[in-house]
């Protein structure tokens, strides 16, 4: 092999593994982190809900309000009754539900505490 014929194949093993890298970074879990890209955090405790007809796992607000998360099992955090969270929350209003014990909402992003 020529030295031009090796130069090429360093070169694109180098752009390969750049590419695999800035991957790798895109494709790392901020969802559970308490930082900038998470506003308005609240804390809360998650509760067991699934003896209530109709419903699953559900959110105690320290108010003692309940939300009803619909998108909570796309979240990397272990589901325990009574865990204690902080997390960010969408109000969804067009939209309803069977269980009606709260408010339903959108989780932006989660942490245990």
């Amino acid at each position: 092999m020529s030295k031009s014929q090796l130069n090429l194949i360093f070169k694109k093993k180098f752009i390969y593994l750049i590419a695999i890298t800035i991957l790798g970074l895109s494709c790392a879990n901020s969802k559970t982190t308490k930082d900038k890209t998470c506003p308005n955090q609240v804390n809360g405790t998650l509760v067991n809900m699934t003896g209530l007809d109709g419903c699953g796992w559900m959110i105690l607000l320290e108010n003692n309000k309940k939300v009803n998360p619909i998108n909570l099992k796309t979240f990397d955090i272990t589901l325990k009754d009574q865990k204690k969270i902080t997390f960010s929350y969408t109000e969804i209003k067009d939209r309803m539900d069977i269980c009606m014990a709260g408010q339903i909402v959108e989780v932006n992003c989660i942490t245990s505490l």
